[in-house]
């Protein structure tokens, strides 16, 4: 197995998955509430058993309940939000993984193997699916990977088998569209407008409000602020900037909507813990393409 937790010097919005030669991270959560923005450098499929609440991707607001199974291709920002209490318990699977190495052990079910790349290759959009009559099946699945996990005999082809039967348990159809709530109509207009210098006042005049009601509706949709997602969504987009463009820091400030690079500066340390120029030299691979997002 893996040691999940993110790399200390990256503390907030990329989760980095720390997957060792078994490729994969597998986890049962019980009892542990969600809230905050992150995305991964692999794979995440999230598989719900108990608990209700929300999940924010594709600027789309979806619910979460048990039956519900989400997978998130590396790179892709989402955020669940579920209140952890005696009458909403939450209980969840994550499960993280290398689709190269994965793909690899597919290539005798090439059904599979190409519904996999379909899904889970960077730059694919993030999907839902109501698996509710598979719920059972699902979780019998789980819990017997999550016991072979801890055995000697557990290797890496366990893990691809395991991968190869949820996607054959998925429906031909994902969950259409999410809810189109205020909080995904304000994300949608961020999308349009991050690399501009835009205010609270700016994203509350669009959707036709007050600033204090905009922020009270949006907190109470996604147990956050405006301003938070603002300034991931620039912090997101700056973070490709700098391993996939050769532009300048300074240049990449300007994009994502930073006029003061000494603020940018602040605010990616703060948010990354690192520096714009220790984050580039981190990931981005010498000689090539970066491949983590």
């Amino acid at each position: 197995m893996s040691n999940r937790a993110p790399q200390a010097a990256d503390k907030n919005y990329l989760e980095y998955i720390n997957l060792n030669d078994k490729s994969i991270y597998f986890n049962r959560m019980k009892n542990m509430p969600a809230n905050y923005y992150h995305w991964h450098q692999c794979v995440e499929i999230l598989s719900i058993s108990q608990g209700v609440g929300i999940a924010l991707m594709e600027n789309q607001q979806y619910t979460v309940k048990p039956g519900r199974l989400f997978i998130f291709p590396p790179g892709k920002i989402h955020k669940v939000f579920v209140e952890q209490d005696a009458r909403n318990v939450y209980h969840r699977t994550t499960l993280h993984f290398n689709r190269t190495v994965i793909d690899q052990y597919l290539r005798d079910f090439p059904r599979q193997q190409m519904l996999l790349r379909q899904l889970c290759a960077h730059g694919e959009k993030a999907r839902v699916f109501d698996v509710s009559d598979e719920q059972p099946v699902i979780e019998a699945l789980l819990a017997r990977f999550e016991t072979l996990s801890k055995s000697d005999s557990f290797n890496i082809s366990d893990s691809a088998f395991l991968i190869m039967q949820l996607l054959s348990l998925l429906p031909h159809e994902e969950v259409e569209r999410g809810h189109n709530t205020f909080s995904a109509s304000v994300i949608r207009w961020i999308e349009s407008h991050f690399h501009q210098r835009c205010t609270l006042e700016d994203i509350a005049a669009e959707m036709g409000c007050s600033r204090g009601h905009a922020s009270r509706r949006f907190h109470a949709e996604t147990g956050g602020t405006i301003q938070e997602y603002l300034m991931m969504r620039r912090i997101r987009q700056a973070c490709d900037l700098l391993l996939h463009s050769a532009d300048s820091v300074r240049e990449i400030a300007e994009q994502v909507g930073f006029p003061e690079y000494a603020w940018f500066i602040t605010s990616f340390r703060k948010n990354m813990g690192k520096t714009p120029l220790q984050y580039r030299k981190a990931y981005a691979p010498s000689g090539g393409r970066a491949s983590i997002p």
